[in-house]
């Protein structure tokens, strides 16, 4: 039988080091920085820091229109 897929719906940032992820199955884990980089050894460059803040910033205002 095969199994649902499970999403992610949301993802909070906890402190300067972790994330907390909210899956469609209803369960949520913590994660930081280090686990979430041995998860992904082949990250993609950013160019600046102000990239990843304007990312961060489009990511969220997408998040807030979807929202209700």
């Amino acid at each position: 039988m095969d199994e649902p897929v499970v999403r992610i719906v949301a993802v909070e940032r906890e402190d300067d080091f972790g994330l907390i992820v909210t899956f469609s199955d209803g369960t949520c884990d913590g994660y930081v920085v280090e686990e979430l980089l041995n998860l992904r050894p082949h990250r993609l460059p950013v160019k600046s820091e102000v990239d990843v803040r304007h990312r961060e910033q489009v990511q969220r205002s997408g998040r807030d229109q979807a929202t209700p």
